[in-house]
């Protein structure tokens, strides 16, 4: 794209309402592409998705082959919608399920810390704090799911609640996917069929 019609895109993306999903709700004010930066997280998306999945992968089967047991591991991910209220069905049901029917037109956020910093303050008696600043992928949920597939990676919606964190510090647009794999998993088509011996009564 021209640097018109880059600045052109961010400007027509910023009149986009999207929603955010995930299993406890849906709500508006979802914005992929509203800076250069987004811009670039939104061109990257494909090459980003098949990145992040071949990372997770590997490290989950050489994880479960060293330990020679299944291993997990959840993976926070911001969904975001691409369409507006209008673009729902009527009646939506269960709201995993209308995730994974409606994977192709998902855009998952995945957050992660770049760096860290110590503050220090004063306020009756010295304190510090931790403050953290965040990079973001942008992944094709559709994609990062078939990979996993692809590589016999089982996933899952996680709606279990985090009884640990407080309520005000849980953020309800997270949907939290776990993935897992297990060495020792035989797959039936794979060991063709199985001939049986019958002992047979004389």
């Amino acid at each position: 794209m021209t640097l018109e019609e880059k600045a052109k895109f961010i400007e027509e993306s910023k009149e986009k309402n999207y929603l955010f999903i995930s299993p406890r709700i849906i709500h508006g004010g979802a914005t992929l592409v509203g800076s250069y930066e987004e811009l670039e997280l939104y061109e990257n998306m494909d090459e980003n998705t098949k990145k992040f999945a071949e990372k997770e992968i590997v490290n989950l089967i050489s994880d479960a082959n060293y330990k020679d047991k299944e291993v997990d591991k959840c993976l926070n991910l911001t969904l975001i919608f691409c369409g507006d209220y209008d673009d729902l069905p009527n009646k939506i049901g269960n709201l995993n399920n209308f995730i994974t029917n409606n994977k192709e037109r998902m855009v998952a956020v995945y957050r992660y810390v770049k760096s860290t910093e110590q503050r220090e303050f004063f306020v009756g008696f010295a304190q510090s704090e931790t403050i953290y600043k965040y990079g973001y992928l942008y992944l094709n949920l559709a994609k990062l799911l078939e990979e996993f597939e692809k590589n016999n990676v089982k996933y899952e919606i996680d709606t279990t609640v985090d009884r640990f964190t407080p309520s005000i510090y849980r953020d309800d647009t997270n949907t939290r996917f776990k993935i897992s794999y297990n060495p020792k998993k035989e797959i039936q088509s794979e060991k063709g069929p199985q001939l049986k011996k019958v002992r047979k009564e004389v």
